[in-house]
C-alpha cells in the first residue's frame, strides 16, 4: 500500500494541493430561516401528518434550482425531474448537460410509496408478502427502458458507473443539496436531530462535515425506519480514518452488526437504536480520480483482469477504485492497472494484499495527461476474491 498521502503508482489518485476549492454548494442559511411559519407553529407532535400532504410546499422547501449547481454534480444528489420522478446521480464523471443518474421513484397514484401526500412506486426495492427487497442493477435498467420509452431511445449507459444512465440537465426541475437537507431535517424532526448528533458524536467528524442523501434529502421521514443515510464530506485520509474507525467499531461489538438485503453490511452500524448508513463524498475536486477531467477510451467489451489491491483508499466511494499490482489481462501482464467497480454493494470488502480476478470493459483512462488502463466492473459478482493474499 502507499505510504499516507501518496499518489499511488499512477497519476489517478492525486494528492490535495494546498488552498484547494472544496466540491458541494454553498452552505445554507441557518435553519430557521429555512422552515416556513406554517410548519414551526404546527409543532412537531403534528408535523409528520403535515408532510403527508405537503408535496408542493416541502418541494419549495428543500428543491434547489439548477442554477446553483455550477456546473459540478456530486456523488449520492437526488433530483427531481420534471415528470415528478426522483433521480439519484452517483459519481463525478458527469458530460456537460447531463447527468450519471437512474430514476428511483416515479409518480404512480396506486404506488406503495407514499412521498408527501403522492403516490409512487420505485425501481430499486419492492415490498412482497410483508418484506422488503431489493432489485439488481440490470433489473433495474430494463424497468427504465419499459417504464420510460423516451430513456430506450435517447439515454445511454454511463461510461463509468455502468448500471446508471445518462439524462439530460433539461430534464429536470432541481435537485436537493445534502448539506440544506440536513439543517432542514435536523430543524423538522427530533429524531434525525438526536441521531445526527449522536452519528456525529460516536465517528467524530463534525456536523459541518456532514450531510443527508436517502429520502431525508428531500425531507421524506418515515414513521418506523430507523435509518439515517449520512453523507460525509472529508479528505481521502480524513474518510480513509473514518472507515477504519467504523470497520473497528463493528469489528469490536456484534450489536452494532447490521444485515439487510441478505448481507453483512461492514461500513453500516447501529448505534442507540439508530441505524447510521455513512456514504462518503470527496471534499475536494482535486482529489476525484475519476471525475469530469477524465477521457475514457473503450479498448475491449470484456476482459479478465487478476492482480493483487494495493490500496483501499477510493473503494470507500462511487465508483469503487483499486490500483492493482502483479496484474494479468487476458492472461497477459500488465504494468499499472486499476480495478473500477460501479457497484457500490460491496463497498468496505476488500483489504490491501486482496487478489481478485473480475471481468468488465477494458479502457484507457486519460486524466492529466496520462493514461492507464483499467477494467470497469458493473456488478459486484463479477468481482471474486481469490486465495493468496498478501
Amino acid at each position: 500500500m502507499p505510504p499516507a498521502g501518496s499518489t499511488g503508482r499512477f497519476g489517478l489518485l492525486p494528492r490535495r494541493p494546498r488552498g484547494a476549492t472544496p466540491l458541494g454548494y454553498a452552505p445554507p442559511p441557518p435553519t430557521p430561516a429555512l422552515i416556513p411559519d406554517w410548519i414551526r407553529a404546527a409543532g412537531c407532535s403534528i408535523i409528520f401528518s403535515l408532510m403527508q400532504n405537503r408535496f408542493d410546499e416541502m418541494m419549495r422547501l428543500f428543491l434547489v434550482p439548477l442554477s446553483a449547481l455550477g456546473g459540478k454534480v456530486a456523488d449520492s444528489t437526488y433530483f427531481l425531474r420534471n415528470d415528478g420522478g426522483l433521480a439519484f446521480a452517483q459519481g463525478y464523471h458527469h458530460p456537460p448537460g447531463m447527468i450519471s443518474a437512474k430514476i428511483l421513484y416515479y409518480p404512480k397514484k396506486d404506488g406503495w410509496a407514499d412521498i408527501h401526500g403522492r403516490g409512487y412506486d420505485c425501481l430499486h426495492k419492492s415490498y412482497r408478502d410483508g418484506k422488503m427487497l431489493s432489485f439488481t442493477n440490470p433489473q433495474q435498467i430494463e424497468m427504465h427502458y419499459s417504464l420510460f420509452p423516451e430513456l430506450a431511445r435517447r439515454a445511454r449507459v454511463a461510461p463509468i458507473i455502468k448500471n446508471n444512465l445518462l439524462m439530460p440537465l433539461a430534464d429536470f426541475a432541481g435537485f436537493f443539496d445534502p448539506r440544506k437537507s440536513l439543517r432542514l431535517c435536523m430543524g423538522l424532526y427530533p429524531k434525525i436531530d438526536k441521531g445526527v448528533r449522536a452519528a456525529s458524536e460516536l465517528l467524530e467528524v463534525p456536523l459541518a462535515r456532514m450531510g443527508l442523501t436517502g429520502s431525508l434529502q428531500y425531507g421524506r421521514i418515515e414513521e418506523h425506519d430507523d435509518d439515517t443515510d449520512i453523507i460525509i464530506y472529508g479528505t481521502v485520509e480524513e474518510n480513509y480514518a473514518l472507515m477504519r474507525r467504523i470497520l473497528s467499531l463493528v469489528r469490536e461489538d456484534p450489536a452494532r452488526h447490521v444485515h439487510e438485503f441478505g448481507k453483512f453490511w461492514p461500513l453500516r452500524l447501529y448505534h442507540g437504536g439508530i441505524l447510521v448508513c455513512p456514504f462518503f463524498v470527496y471534499a475536494h475536486e482535486s482529489e476525484i480520480p475519476l471525475g469530469g477531467d477524465c477521457r475514457i477510451l473503450s479498448l475491449r467489451p470484456e476482459s479478465i483482469v487478476e492482480g493483487r489491491i494495493t490500496d483501499i483508499r477510493h473503494s470507500i466511494y462511487m465508483p469503487l477504485v483499486f490500483p492493482l499490482d502483479a496484474a494479468s489481462v487476458d492472461g497477459r501482464r500488465e504494468g499499472s492497472f486499476i480495478l473500477i467497480l460501479s457497484d457500490s454493494y460491496v463497498r468496505g470488502e476488500f483489504e490491501p494484499g486482496q487478489r481478485v480476478r473480475a471481468r468488465g470493459e477494458l479502457v484507457e483512462v486519460e486524466k492529466g495527461g496520462r493514461a492507464t488502463r483499467a477494467v470497469i466492473v458493473a456488478n459486484n459478482w463479477d468481482v471474486e476474491k481469490l486465495p493468496g493474499n498478501g
